[in-house]
């Protein structure tokens, strides 16, 4: 019985120590990095920068370069890449603007776990719109048989994001469209959430936050954090008042702010906050008098006392 008892701690200690090897193992296929640029670029300059591809696999890998404009993101800040093609073959945008600065870099192999770096240009043309630009530097994994021919199958595909504003008449504008929080509050804490749209012509950070004001006592706040949000596009924020046991009316205020660090669009909300660690006790309490006093009445009688004088 020890013997064998022995034997399955052998088994399970050399599962638990292979644990890394095998998630190392899992890494495969080609990573990126950095995975944003922000520039601000005039007309007709330009500016440089360096994305490093990684090679994960443990053989040789082919890549390829490709660049995709995006205007659409989701409330999590996923882009999306459906429906960005231009119909108008004379107008250029910021995928056309990009290029690699040496064009032998637009494809090639990476050896394993190597990795190699590209240098990429924006080039901003003369009468290139002012406000802001986005597209994505895809790098993508190719296939190849042992003759060279390109494989059709699962292939990954990583990119990095490039916001480019070009200044000149900008607008930044941010409209929160969204404050929720619980109208009645019982126990804490207590999660909230938030949505902002930016209203404007170029990208900017915004960040949201709440003022909480008591009936009685200090204001508090809660910083719902800070998001990029693009033009003509919402995100999502959330956070969390830590209050363990709130009691009372809040007056909840939200405020989100736009490019130039004003916060300039606001919701509120009337909040009141009941815990059940006291609603409870206090129920209790107050069943337990009725029946007393129930009890009291049916057992009991009041009886009225009187004097008697000796004659």
């Amino acid at each position: 019985m020890k013997i064998r008892l022995n034997a399955i701690f052998v088994v399970i200690a050399a599962a638990v120590l292979s644990l890394p090897f095998f998630a190392s193992a899992a890494q495969s296929g080609i990573q990126i990095s950095p995975v944003t640029f922000d520039f601000e670029i005039k007309p007709t300059e330009s500016k440089e920068f360096t994305i490093s591809l990684t090679n994960l696999n443990s053989s040789d890998l082919n890549y390829v370069i490709e660049t995709e404009n995006f205007n659409q993101v989701s409330n999590d800040g996923a882009p999306s890449f459906a429906g960005t093609g231009s119909t108008d073959a004379s107008v250029t945008t910021l995928k056309d603007w990009i290029s690699a600065k040496n064009s032998a870099d637009n494809s090639g192999v990476i050896s394993s776990k190597q990795k190699k770096d590209i240098v990429f240009n924006v080039a901003v043309p003369a009468g290139a719109e002012a406000g802001g630009h986005y597209a994505a530097v895809f790098a993508k994994e190719v296939k190849k048989n042992t003759e060279g021919q390109t494989e059709l199958g699962v292939t990954s595909r990583v990119g990095s994001l490039v916001l480019v504003s070009v200044p000149g008449d900008v607008k930044k504008t941010v409209n929160l469209k969204g404050f929720s929080i619980p109208s009645f509050i019982w126990k804490g804490p207590v999660s909230i959430s938030a949505l902002a749209e930016n209203t404007g012509s170029v990208h900017y950070d915004s960040q949201v936050k709440v003022a909480i004001k008591p009936l009685i006592g200090a204001t508090s706040e809660v910083d719902l954090g800070k998001h990029t949000i693009i033009p003509k596009n919402e995100r999502s924020y959330e956070g969390t008042w830590d209050k363990k046991f709130p009691f009372g009316y809040y007056k909840m205020t939200a405020s989100a702010s736009d490019g130039d660090g004003a916060f300039s669009s606001t919701q509120q909300k009337a909040v009141f906050a009941i815990p059940l660690l006291i609603v409870v006790p206090l129920i209790v309490v107050i069943i337990v008098i009725l029946l007393i006093v129930k009890y009291v009445k049916k057992n009991f009688k009041v009886v009225k006392a009187t004097s008697h004088r000796e004659e």
